[in-house]
Parts: structure tokens; sequence; C-alpha cells
């Protein structure tokens, strides 16, 4: 199986995450988000993140006024990216090269939100920051699986985000991405994926992001002035894979 990976967003073979439940906002989790001022009047953060949830952002028009400082640092603009990809089952091999496209927009003033394009593929990605739990996260699902991959994220530095995947239903399985953004511009950035099994590396993907053109007005707020720089970052975490890049 795929597993998808963004800001975005690289799709390599691990394997999916377990099946999620209906998205449910318990009260508990309400009055901590609400505990934390500068996110007190933000949109909630569904306790579980379903299928559903991540389309009805994606249909949702982009708008990237008043985002949360975590995903306004002008890293990753929104509009249409282009994505090449070597892909091998360990560092140094090259087994193919892929051509993507990312469809990038931000809602919500706390969510990133992606279309992931290879081939007859398609996949959905919904990123944000956690106040709850101080990390990164990312969810993505497809027309084709019924269940949700997640990763959590950490920034090791202003240009630097590292990412572990979560929940995969394989134990023996762990996967771990790396985001590097090169270009003060938000035009470009790359992504290192891994995945071990046992300690050995299975699968090992570079991929370089470039931004190729503004986004379709039909992805726009009526109501949202289009800026020049719209930034959205993949969301990443320290990578509890041993990360020997």
């Amino acid at each position: 199986m795929k597993y998808l990976g963004l800001i975005v967003v690289i799709i390599f073979a691990v394997g999916c995450g377990k099946n999620n439940e209906p998205a449910t906002e318990t009260k508990p989790l309400e009055e901590k988000q609400q505990a934390i001022p500068k996110v007190a009047d933000l949109p909630l953060l569904p306790e579980t993140i379903t299928k559903e949830f991540i389309m009805d952002l994606w249909a949702k028009p982009h708008d990237g006024r008043d985002m949360i400082e975590e995903l306004s640092d002008k890293q990753a603009r929104e509009g249409i990216w282009k994505v090449i990809s070597n892909r091998g089952s360990r560092k140094g091999e090259i087994i193919d090269t892929i051509e993507s496209t990312m469809t990038l927009k931000m809602v919500d003033r706390r969510y990133s939100v992606w279309e992931w394009r290879e081939g007859e593929f398609l996949s959905y990605t919904l990123s944000t920051y956690d106040y709850n739990s101080s990390k990164y996260r990312w969810w993505s699902t497809s027309s084709e699986w019924p269940s949700i991959s997640e990763q959590s994220g950490q920034r090791d530095s202003q240009n630097l985000i590292q990412w572990k995947a979560i929940n995969l239903s394989d134990p023996e399985l762990q996967s771990g991405m790396k985001t590097t953004f090169i270009s003060e511009d938000g035009k470009k950035f790359n992504v290192i994926g891994k995945a071990t099994r046992n300690g050995n590396v299975v699968s090992y993907t570079t991929s370089e992001f470039t931004w190729h053109s503004e986004l379709p007005e039909e992805h726009r707020s009526r109501g949202a002035k289009k800026q020049k720089k719209r930034p959205i970052t993949p969301v990443q975490v320290p990578c509890s894979v041993s990360c020997d890049w």
C-alpha cells in the first residue's frame, strides 16, 4: 500500500493507519484548548479526525487571513506545486522517479489542506498545530482507503521539521519524514521519507517540491484578498524512528 506524507506530502510505500471512529469533541478537550489564550477563539480540533472532516475542509475556499503563527512562517505558499520523487528500498538506490502535483490552500485560520495527484491516484491531507500536545499533526486519506494515516511532527529549527508516523497497523514498521525548507519566498522545499522494519530500511524516498503557479480562483474565498505568499507548514515531529538520514 502507499503511505502518504506533505506539506506536505510525499507518498511512499509503508502501510495504512488504523480505522478512525467518528470525530468527537469532548468537554475535557474543549476546556483544555480554551485554556490557551491564543487559541481560545479558534475552531476546535476534533479529538478524532475522520475522512469526512478532511474532505469538508478541502471543500472550503482558501482563506489565509489570520492564520495561526505556527502555520504563518511563509515556508510554503498556497498554489499549485510540482513534485519529483525518487524512490528506492534504501538510501542511494532509485527504483523509480515519480512526478506528482499538489494543490495547497489554508482554511479556518488553523488548517492547511492539500490534494495530491499522482497519475490516477488522488489523496487529501490535512495539517495543523495541536496546542494540547505542542506538536504539528497531519492526517491523509484517499478514495481508495477506508482508513486514515497520521503523522506527528516537531520543528527542530526554523527550516527543519521531523515527522513520525503513528497508529501504523504493522507494529514492526516505523516510518518518518524530514522536511527542509530551502526557499525564503516559500516556493521550494525538500522531503526525505524513510520506513524501517526491525531496524532495516525497507523504503527510502527523496522528494523535491517546487511551487508552479497561483491557486486557481475556484479555490479562493471571495472575501479574502489575494496575497503573494501563503504559508503552510506540513506538519512535523521528532522522529522516533532512528533518524540517521
